[in-house]
Parts: C-alpha cells; structure tokens; sequence
C-alpha cells in the first residue's frame, strides 16, 4: 500500500512539473504588443530612430517586427520607410515602405536581430526632398507572428 501511494505521488509530481514548465513556456513566449514611438524624420536619407530599444528575443527570423504609422505629419496615406537596428547602425532588417492609415506591417528580421536590442528607425522615401515631419504610432520587435524570409 505505501509503495503504491510514493508510486501515485511520484507521477502527480512530474505531472504538476511538466504543467508548470508548459505554463511558464507560454507566459514568456512573444506577444504582438503596441510600444509608442514618436520621433522626427530627418529630410533626403538622414535616419530618424525612436530613443528607446526594445529586446527581440528570438533567434527565428519569421517572428516578425511590426510597425502601425497612425499619424504622419508629411500628411495622411503618405509613405515612411522602417527597418529595425542595432544603435550602432547595423540593420536588422530589410527597410519597408509603410503608409499612414494603413494599420500594422509585419516584417521578418535578419540574424543581426537575434537575442538583441533593437530601435525603430526611419527615413523619408521621397530621397531627394530636404522635408521634416514628425510621425507616431506602434510597433513591436517581435510579435509571434510569422512572415516569409
């Protein structure tokens, strides 16, 4: 009778275990969040970049970065390029067109977005004009969502 009741009590034990672990899996996987930005865009190609990082912590590329450009002062349903990067300037992602009013993008990441921090960064996409304008909206370095590499 003792044997069997260690033998119940040892299988509840690694039931309860692998319950939590899966539990715990899930509260720390990546959720699509919206963190503000607001920033100025610089006129020609001059980089404009959010001030705060945010940590992407996957190593898949297909988790994608989202951006949801909700106000543009260049005025609405016109066009501002994103990409995700290191502070130091190393891209870790493709640069993508992104128009006004248009809701959330999703984008995939390159390797230099693995287990790092990474800041929204823009550019105008009219190259030639010397133009600035403030934007703001949304965006999320990983969001759980998967895109094609």
């Amino acid at each position: 009778m003792k044997k069997n009741f260690k033998k119940k009590l040892t299988a509840f034990g690694l039931c309860a275990f692998a319950l939590s672990s899966l539990v715990a899996t899930n509260a720390f996987a990546s959720s699509d969040d919206d963190y503000d930005f607001n920033f100025r865009i610089q006129g020609s190609v001059d980089n404009a970049q959010d001030p705060t990082s945010r940590y992407r912590g996957t190593t898949d590329n297909s988790n994608a970065w989202k951006v949801n450009l909700l106000d543009s002062d260049e005025g609405p349903g016109t066009v501002t390029d994103f990409w995700i990067e290191h502070k130091n300037g190393t891209n870790a992602s493709s640069q993508h067109h992104v128009k006004q009013g248009n809701g959330s993008y999703y984008f995939p990441a390159n390797d230099n977005g693995d287990n790092a921090y990474v800041y929204l960064t823009a550019e105008n996409n009219n190259f030639a004009t010397s133009t600035q304008y403030n934007v703001s909206g949304k965006w999320d370095p990983e969001t759980g969502h998967h895109v094609a590499t």
